[in-house]
């Protein structure tokens, strides 16, 4: 009897390139490729997350194979006196093209690279000469935030908008910085509101934060990318930016994506409708 027992999936599962499986030799590396490519193509995941939940050491040499094997590219650069880092990773190996490509990006952000992969060294002389001259590319800032940041894009492909969000997430401290933010906010006496690039970013980060608790049973990953991202354009053009405070956001999502899969719950007949029709209340802003 074969012990390789395989079950059909129409939700929940992950696409994964049998190149990357088999040519990866270490299982740390298979388990880290496996473990990224299950998560939403706009899901944002920092070395920092990665160590707390898998150990630092299984992490670095996984991601030492990744790297050399072309799986995984990281671009250190310069912003002022920050150094930060863009990480693309895909279960199909980069081609130099690829990564010409976001080096491209990252140089018409107005960034000076000052590190890549090894596996790329070859190609940052040819992506300088290729750096357009000039301020004629404004760089995205979010002013409020420093210290080491990065984004990491599932998909070997992406668009220059999303690569330049990279200056919007931290990798270390972030939550304990969020935590101060809102105490010196609340201390104040006043509401910190972001503007409509910030509030998108923010929402969407603190949307897909839910995925592991409301996704299983009720969306596809492909189902909550188009959900989540329908959702938080309706908000930008509603302009909610303007009513939401920034140290509320995560207990706003939460709320959002909470009534949401209860009235998935409702036509699944997994909960009992309501005799007036009311969703469950949550109180989001003294969340």
């Amino acid at each position: 009897m074969n012990g390789i027992i395989k079950r059909r999936k129409t939700t929940d599962y992950a696409q994964i390139h049998n190149g990357a499986l088999q040519s990866l030799e270490d299982v740390r590396s298979i388990g880290l490729i496996a473990h990224l490519m299950s998560l939403p193509d706009t899901w944002i995941i920092s070395k920092m997350q990665l160590y707390s939940k898998f150990g630092r050491g299984p992490i670095t040499n996984a991601i030492k194979e990744l790297e050399a094997k072309k799986y995984w590219v990281t671009i250190q650069y310069r912003d002022g006196k920050k150094t930060l880092y863009y990480y693309n990773v895909s279960d199909v190996a980069f081609d130099d093209s690829e990564v010409l490509t976001m080096i491209q990006e990252v140089n018409q952000g107005g960034f000076r690279i000052i590190a890549l992969s090894e596996s790329f060294t070859h190609l940052l002389s040819i992506g300088e000469n290729r750096q357009p001259k000039g301020s004629d590319n404004p760089k995205i800032v979010d002013s409020s935030i420093d210290g080491s940041q990065q984004l990491m894009v599932n998909s070997s492909k992406s668009t220059v908008q999303n690569e330049h969000l990279i200056n919007i997430y931290k990798e270390i401290n972030k939550e304990k910085q969020n935590k101060e933010k809102e105490t010196f906010v609340n201390l104040q006496g006043i509401d910190n509101f972001l503007n409509p690039i910030q509030f998108k970013i923010a929402l969407i980060d603190a949307c897909n934060s839910c995925y592991s608790e409301f996704s299983p049973n009720r969306w596809s990953k492909q189902a909550w990318l188009t959900l989540i991202e329908t959702f938080v354009n309706e908000k930008i053009e509603t302009e909610a930016y303007k009513r939401v405070p920034a140290h509320r956001i995560k207990s706003y999502a939460r709320g959002a994506v909470r009534n949401m899969a209860h009235k998935v719950d409702l036509r699944n007949g997994k909960v009992e409708f309501s005799s007036n029709g009311d969703l469950p209340y949550f109180d989001w802003l003294n969340q």
